[in-house]
């Protein structure tokens, strides 16, 4: 999934995005350090990135994360600048595992717990500005692949969740109204975060993890998008896990490149 940003670019992303009018620079965050372990390594990159978008938010820009993996949104959280927070997070997972409770050892599946606060305590206070985020202003969207135990612990924390059944029951504007506004209400601003396995494979595959025949409709997700911007003001965004190897008709790359010029076209108030 490490090509995924660098296949955006390289297929016209800076392009789109110009054509709408927007100014664009792109800088790419690499490890420095010689022994890479892959924690520390992990939590190196946050730092770094919590710099670099602390210092694009002082200069008015839109901080676009195009991020192999979810734990990204950690240094974009903590280079927010804010002092209430919320974050959107699509994903077909529940990111809520901590080194206790995972199966996996996959510090991938941690992102919400880490940025809650929830683990890696040390290594978080060493990113610049980072403040846990209140589960309360956590909407995940788009679930349904959780590990065992994770919804009942992000239930228990406070988060708002809202997997694929849910809806799908109700449709997306219904299903949307609730959360929206209570979110939209304890907020001064949102991340959003897309973790493109929360799409219907069938339909936008975006890696190996699940192929089933489930999950968002690349419609549904431009219509939340639409409602999210209706609510709260985004004023950053993580894309994450694309494997364009999965990719092979393009797909997921076009529906992703609308999802990005939809987000950012809301641009910075």
């Amino acid at each position: 999934m490490g090509r995924g940003p660098e296949h955006f670019l390289t297929n016209g992303l800076t392009e789109v995005l110009q054509s709408g009018g927007h100014e664009v620079s792109t800088e790419t965050l690499e490890f420095q350090k010689e022994f890479r372990a892959e924690v520390a390594t992990q939590f190196e990159l946050y730092k770094s990135l919590a710099e670099h978008v602390a210092e694009a938010r002082q200069h008015n820009r839109f901080p676009l994360i195009l991020s192999g993996n979810c734990g990204a949104t950690v240094g974009a959280l903590a280079g927010a600048g804010t002092k209430r927070p919320g974050v959107i997070w699509f994903d077909a997972h529940g990111e809520f595992n901590t080194p206790e409770t995972t199966t996996s050892g996959f510090l991938d599946g941690m992102g919400l717990a880490i940025a809650t606060g929830l683990c890696w305590k040390n290594l978080t206070a060493s990113i610049p500005d980072f403040q846990p985020l209140p589960a309360e202003h956590i909407l995940l969207l788009g679930g349904r692949d959780l590990d065992a135990g994770e919804r009942e612990r992000l239930d228990q924390a406070g988060a708002m969740v809202l997997d694929c059944a849910a809806i799908e029951q109700t449709g997306i504007r219904n299903a949307l109204e609730a959360p929206l506004s209570k979110l939209s209400s304890a907020v001064e601003e949102v991340h959003l975060h897309i973790d493109l396995d929360a799409l219907n494979p069938k339909e936008a595959p975006a890696n190996g993890f699940l192929m089933d025949e489930s999950g968002l409709s690349v419609q549904q997700l431009r219509e939340a998008i639409t409602l999210i911007k209706e609510r709260s003001k985004i004023t950053s965004a993580t894309i994450a896990s694309f494997d364009p190897t999965y990719d092979s008709e393009g797909k997921t790359l076009q529906a992703a490149m609308e999802f990005i010029k939809q987000i950012v076209d809301s641009d910075l108030k």
